[in-house]
């Protein structure tokens, strides 16, 4: 039996989800993948679970970008295919601006953001959890131009984020998009390291 159970696939951006099956595999998944003692091991053994699948459900020679692993609604995984060798993304984070409202607080822009708050104060040379009106606070983020297919509720889906946090980060008043709109995606590093 498989390890996931499902997938859906990017054609744009040449990226395939593949979701963990959660009634069968999931405690097998965890023992065998969660295990912090052999990291590059799990890397490898995910991998070939991953492989096996899209060679198994998607057409011969589809061309890969990267794989997200999930798990219900939480991002697991991520990997870039570079000439059949995969790396562990982002090497290169990119970061964007996120300007403080009148009573934002650190802890509430940490949850919207999903971004640690001990990450935001390094980030911004912060000392402590003090803000101020029309501050802009230095943020991970996933930049993404939009198709006419996009709604704000998708892409929040595929980057793991909120429509309201999107918003937000680009002071959008409204969920109406153009196509073309370059857009910044709060990055959700709460579950890392």
């Amino acid at each position: 039996m498989s390890v996931f159970y499902k997938h859906e696939w990017d054609e744009e951006n040449r990226e395939v989800t593949l979701y963990i099956n959660p009634t069968e595999a999931f405690y097998e998944f965890s023992v065998e993948y969660v295990n912090q003692k052999r990291p590059k091991e799990r890397k490898e053994g995910l991998l070939i679970a991953v492989r096996t699948y899209v060679n198994e459900n998607l057409p011969q020679k589809t061309t890969i970008n990267s794989y997200r692993i999930k798990f219900q609604q939480f991002l697991i995984a991520v990997f870039k295919e570079k000439d059949q060798n995969v790396t562990m993304e982002p090497e290169n984070i990119e970061f964007g601006y996120f300007k403080v409202r009148k009573d934002d607080t650190l802890r509430e822009i940490s949850n919207l953001l999903q971004v640690r708050q001990a990450e935001l104060m390094e980030n911004n040379h912060l000392t402590n959890d003090t803000l101020l009106v029309g501050m802009e606070l230095m943020v991970p983020i996933y930049r993404h131009t939009v198709i006419s297919s996009d709604s704000l509720q998708k892409i929040a889906q595929r980057f793991d984020s909120t429509r309201e946090a999107i918003r937000r980060m680009n002071n959008l008043t409204t969920d109406c998009l153009t196509p073309g709109l370059e857009l910044k995606v709060p990055r959700s590093t709460i579950n890392e390291h």
